[in-house]
Order: C-alpha cells, then structure tokens, then sequence
C-alpha cells in the first residue's frame, strides 16, 4: 500500500498529540501516558471539549469514564474526590486545555495563529458529530484508559 500525503498529515498530528499528551501528563500528573494502537469503548463519559479558531477551525475532546477521570484529577489536585465531584469535570477540562495548548504550540508558525476556547465539560455521550475529519486516539495511564479527538 502506497503512503499518501493525508498519511503523512495524519502521522504528524498524531505525534503532536501524542507528545502533547505526554508531556501534560509527565509534568501535570507525573505519570507516564502512551498511546493505545486501538480504540478502547468508555462508559459514563465525562468529555471536555475545546474549540480551536483562526488559522485552524476544529475542535479537540478528552473523554474519559468517571472513574478513569476521577483517578486523574486526584493526581491533577493531590486530593481525593468523589466521581460526581464537580472538580472532576474541572481537572478533566483544565487536561483538555492543557493537551489542546500544547498540540496548538507544537504546530508551524503560521498555523499556530489559532485561538482556543475556554473548556466546555459534559457528562452526556450524546456528542453532535463533527462535520469533517476526525482523528481519535486512546491513552494508557497506570492501567486508566481515556480518549482524545481531534476534529477539523
């Protein structure tokens, strides 16, 4: 099978995310964070999405179960919360921002030139689709699997 350019596009985002989600994850949560080759299906969702304008129109979401978000933001805050705490839905919003602002600051200069929204969290895996292409990637930490999508 011949590589195309979009191959290629969608190999370079894809290693922005994955660097992106290290990184926030090694600095943030200290824990190591890689990338499933496979989708894994989350239950009870908690999803954060953050808008990107400008140079690039789209969107980037983290999704995680409320327990696999629990875990997180207990690392994020140092405290130990209640799933239904609403400090989860904030620590899940605040990784969304995080891994978003670092993907954005690894584009070219031009591209970069994008504005991001403030989080937007819910708790209903109901989503509106995304017109367009959307990529999706799921990540191990400790054993807890999440997601994030990126869609333009």
């Amino acid at each position: 099978m011949a590589v195309t350019e979009t191959d290629h596009i969608q190999e370079d985002l894809m290693s922005r995310l994955d660097s992106a989600v290290s990184e926030v994850f090694e600095m943030m949560l200290d824990r190591n964070c890689t990338p499933l080759t496979t989708e894994v299906d989350i239950n009870e969702w908690i999803t954060a999405r953050i808008r990107f304008s400008g140079a690039i129109t789209g969107e980037c979401l983290v999704y995680a179960s409320q327990t696999v978000a629990q875990v997180a933001a207990e690392a994020l805050l140092g405290t130990i919360s209640d799933p239904s705490d609403p400090m989860v839905d904030d620590a899940v919003g605040e990784l969304c921002n995080m891994i978003a602002g670092g993907w954005k600051s690894k584009l070219d200069p031009n591209a970069a030139v994008t504005l991001i929204s403030v989080p937007a969290i819910t708790r209903d895996p109901v989503l509106a689709p995304h017109s367009g292409i959307t990529y999706n990637r799921c990540y191990a930490f400790q054993g807890n699997v999440f997601g994030v999508s990126l869609a333009f």
